[in-house]
């Protein structure tokens, strides 16, 4: 008799041990994912085109409270700032090429204390093929 006793015991706890091991982890991911900025801002790069380098910028809006999207070269000069309060944001920018290289996008909710920031380096490279060929 005690021998059962202990084996339900013994499964009961194993039973308690696998549901808590299945649901703790479940929580705690969905805490995580909690966060209506996650994963709300995006930069894209489209090409060049002359001496301009064009991206589209997109921003998961939920609430359309107002935000920023602030672009600077690399020394911190602003080359662009906008206020927004569209849901979808969804703007294409067409920025000239940096001496360095460097432009940061700044995507910033000043009521909720949120601010995404990008950065997005450019290396231009010179490719030269020569052939030679011998002539009969």
């Amino acid at each position: 008799m005690e021998s059962r006793t202990f084996f339900s015991i013994v499964r009961k706890s194993l039973l308690a041990i696998a549901v808590a091991a299945i649901t703790i982890p479940a929580a705690a991911h969905s805490f995580l994912s909690a966060d209506p900025f996650e994963k709300s801002a995006d930069i894209q790069y489209l090409g060049a085109q002359d001496q301009s380098l064009m991206f589209t910028v997109t921003y998961n809006n939920v609430n359309a409270a107002r935000f920023f999207v602030t672009i600077k070269d690399e020394n911190g000069g602003t080359l662009f700032q906008g206020a927004f309060t569209d849901s979808k944001f969804n703007k294409k920018f067409i920025l000239p090429k940096t001496e360095t290289g460097k432009l940061i996008f700044i995507i910033s909710d000043k009521k909720n204390r949120h601010s995404e920031t990008f950065e997005v380096s450019t290396q231009t490279r010179t490719v030269e093929d020569v052939v030679v060929k011998k002539l009969q």
